[in-house]
């Protein structure tokens, strides 16, 4: 049977770029997060501040949105380090379209932050037990991340075609992933002695409105807020595929520093 083009990409992109030691530091990071941050804040954040559960029942949602970035720096990456070293225009000369790189790349995301959720779960139980998912709420878990997912996989790519230095590149990339996950919920909660310009970056965060989804489902109080939420996902993975597509279409091919 023959393969089609997206998954044989897929097979390539996890094969020639995701070597066995990225992939444990790209899952171990968070892992170590959970047992290290976990024992020692668990001890002395009180509960009350984070909704009524112990803070290592706050952190391991956050940590399973932080997925959604891992799996979108991965695909950044991934084309990046493909334009670097012209294997874009193989590709391309090759009998793949470049929505079928595009798609390959997606799915690499979706498939690389779908298993940190499940090594972020495997961590996490023996610390919170195994949370009473309903079904809805197993789906709100997943199609949070996977929006989330492609939300900064595109905001990459976009990037990754824009950008001709790797030292700006990187940079960039760097830094976006540290501001986005430390001015959101994903350690800490956002209370009634929060300064206020730092609670509204904080909302203006599409990492807080995962992490604070991810929370209701295991707390099973999923609700309207929640909605507005995946709406809100929903429509920055849009806009952001939407602007990697166009993106595509118009990257000028050729060697990158």
């Amino acid at each position: 049977m023959r393969i089609p083009p997206v998954l044989r990409l897929v097979i390539r992109n996890f094969a020639s770029n995701l070597d066995p030691l990225t992939v444990v530091i790209r899952f171990g990071q968070p892992a170590v997060t959970i047992v290290v941050l976990g024992t020692m804040f668990s001890s002395i954040i009180s509960s009350t501040v984070t909704g009524g559960a112990s803070y290592t029942a706050f952190l391991v949602p956050g940590m399973i949105a932080f997925q959604m970035i891992t799996g979108g720096v991965v695909s950044g990456n991934l084309f990046w380090l493909d334009r670097r070293w012209a294997m874009v225009e193989q590709i391309f000369s090759g009998p793949f379209l470049r929505s079928e790189y595009l798609g390959g790349l997606v799915l690499t995301t979706l498939l690389f932050s779908l298993v940190g959720v499940g090594v972020m779960m495997l961590v996490g139980l023996p610390f919170i037990g195994l949370p009473s998912l309903s079904g809805l709420g197993v789906g709100a878990v997943l199609l949070t991340v996977a929006l989330g997912s492609i939300f900064f996989a595109g905001l990459l790519i976009v990037l990754g075609t824009r950008l001709r230095s790797a030292n700006a590149y990187f940079t960039i990339q760097s830094f976006l992933q540290l501001f986005v996950i430390f001015l959101s919920t994903v350690y800490y909660p956002v209370t009634s002695k929060t300064p206020r310009l730092l609670a509204t970056i904080f909302y203006a965060n599409p990492l807080t409105y995962a992490a604070d989804t991810i929370r209701d489902a295991f707390a099973g109080t999923l609700g309207g807020g929640d909605l507005v939420s995946l709406g809100v996902l929903g429509l920055l993975a849009a806009v952001a595929f939407g602007a990697a597509i166009w993106a595509f279409r118009t990257m000028n091919l050729g060697p990158i520093q």
